[in-house]
């Protein structure tokens, strides 16, 4: 059940939105642009990294860190553990 889940979220984040992207970042009160959002969205479809894997997801914020800023990044980590809390799966991101 939790790979079902897992291929869920990540599909989810492979079609995310730039209003979703934003909504949730003013939901947490996290500061992003909407060309930062854009961004993110343009390399999110693209990302081949595991977002569950602890070494994967560095490396998409790493990459998302080049295309933004590191502040931008450091933020969607936030706003990715906020969101997996809020879902009752923040071990998952462990």
């Amino acid at each position: 059940m939790k790979n079902i889940a897992q291929q869920y979220i990540t599909h989810k984040l492979k079609n995310l939105t730039t209003d979703e992207l934003i909504y949730y970042s003013q939901m947490h009160n996290i500061p992003l642009t909407y060309q930062e959002a854009e961004q993110i969205v343009k390399e999110l479809k693209k990302n081949r990294e595991n977002p569950f894997d602890k070494k994967g997801r560095k490396r998409m914020l790493r990459k998302l860190a080049q295309i933004t800023s590191v502040e931008t990044a450091q933020s969607v980590d936030v706003l990715l553990h906020r969101l997996a809390k809020q879902y009752g799966v923040e071990e998952w991101l462990q």
